[in-house]
């Protein structure tokens, strides 16, 4: 799956890699609500730009891609803005392999959770909830289903972060193309 990935990065076609940090994710970090900044997981990064942004914002930053074409352009781009940002190359699933128990702050996911298969959320999910320190907030921006695309509805983010988050706050939206999408805002909740 990552020479894949890898291969739209080489050929340029990567319409979600916009090198523009989303305004949700802007108004998230200006409302002070991350304060003081703490260590992030940026699932999915792609190229760093989500990560720049926050690592010059004073956070702590690991981003994870399955794409090493992308990984490489992230760490190029973080060496050029003098950023110490930890990018690594893996599966967003196993992201306890890149941070200790209720050690993260934040973390944020743009359009990657809604590309894995059902037993692979459900990893996702049980890494996340692993890793996030209680009270900690979650986003993450995914479509919604189609009958000819995969997404993610609303009942199945319920369903698989029901137990261990609060939803507080969904917002939808689409991309430039017309499809369908959501942000979704969670906070793991406090024992």
């Amino acid at each position: 799956m990552s020479i894949l990935w890898d291969l739209m990065y080489l050929l340029k076609k990567t319409p979600w890699d916009t090198g523009i940090t989303p305004p949700e994710i802007v108004a998230m970090i200006e409302s002070g609500r991350l304060r003081p900044p703490g260590r992030v997981f940026d699932l999915g990064c792609g190229t760093g730009t989500n990560a720049i942004y926050l690592a010059q914002h004073g956070f702590e930053v690991i981003g994870i891609d399955v794409s090493r074409r992308a990984i490489a352009l992230a760490r190029r781009k973080a060496r050029s803005a003098n950023l110490a940002i930890k990018f690594e190359r893996g599966d967003v699933t196993l992201m306890r392999r890149w941070a200790i128990s209720n050690s993260i702050d934040f973390a944020f996911d743009i359009g990657c959770f809604h590309n894995l298969e059902a037993e692979a959320r459900k990893r996702y999910v049980s890494g996340l909830t692993a890793v996030l320190k209680p009270g900690a907030l979650y986003m993450l921006y995914a479509f919604e289903p189609q009958a000819d695309r995969r997404g993610v509805a609303l009942d199945e983010i319920a369903a698989l972060f029901d137990q261990a988050y609060k939803l507080e706050g969904m917002r939808h939206g689409g991309d430039r193309n017309g499809r369908a999408s959501a942000w979704y805002t969670l906070m793991k909740r406090v024992a």
